[in-house]
């Protein structure tokens, strides 16, 4: 599967973290772009976040470069309700995605992506579907990621983290093996 992935599933780091490992264990090609990265850096509310999230961008560049495509050619054939996510769409159509991977799919509406045989997936979706197929896998690489999460919200519960990170039904499948 190819998979574009939205600005928003890559900012928080516990979330990143989890997806990227999971994708390259499931086997799946996640593509992002230049502008997406550029996003990313530019989302942060204070300077320390900023900060923090140009450091997370550069680290991401040295770590995954075959993940980096070039903006997409032109935009003018496409149309979203909002114009700051057509990039994502022609990205996709471009690189021949199967599938955007985004919190918000009220952005890519179902008639407009499905004429590009496309598919919204939000990510708690896409970690079960990756799920089902390397259970073992996924459990194992995701071990030390869990740890030092745990370690880093003692006062919380392994469900509670998964829940803060928008993945509560995949956090269950995890915490049932």
């Amino acid at each position: 599967m190819r998979i574009v992935f939205d600005t928003c599933v890559l900012v928080p780091s516990f979330l990143r973290e989890v997806l990227l490992a999971c994708a390259e264990v499931g086997q799946a090609d996640y593509i992002v772009s230049h502008k997406i990265l550029t996003e990313w850096s530019n989302v942060a509310k204070s300077k320390l976040d900023k900060l923090e999230a140009e450091i997370a961008v550069a680290e991401f560049r040295k770590t995954h470069p075959l993940a980096i495509s070039s903006d997409a050619a032109s935009l003018a054939q496409f149309w979203l309700p909002d114009l700051n996510d057509i990039h994502v769409l022609a990205l996709a159509v471009e690189q021949n995605a199967d599938a955007i991977l985004t919190f918000n799919k009220k952005d890519f509406p179902r008639s407009e992506v499905y004429r590009y045989d496309l598919q919204i997936l939000d990510p708690d979706e896409f970690l079960r579907n990756l799920f089902k197929k390397n259970r073992y896998e996924i459990y194992r690489v995701l071990q030390p990621i869990l740890r030092r999460a745990q370690e880093s919200n003692v006062e919380m519960s392994m469900l509670e983290i998964w829940k803060k990170a928008w993945l509560p039904q995949f956090g269950r499948l995890v915490e049932r093996l």
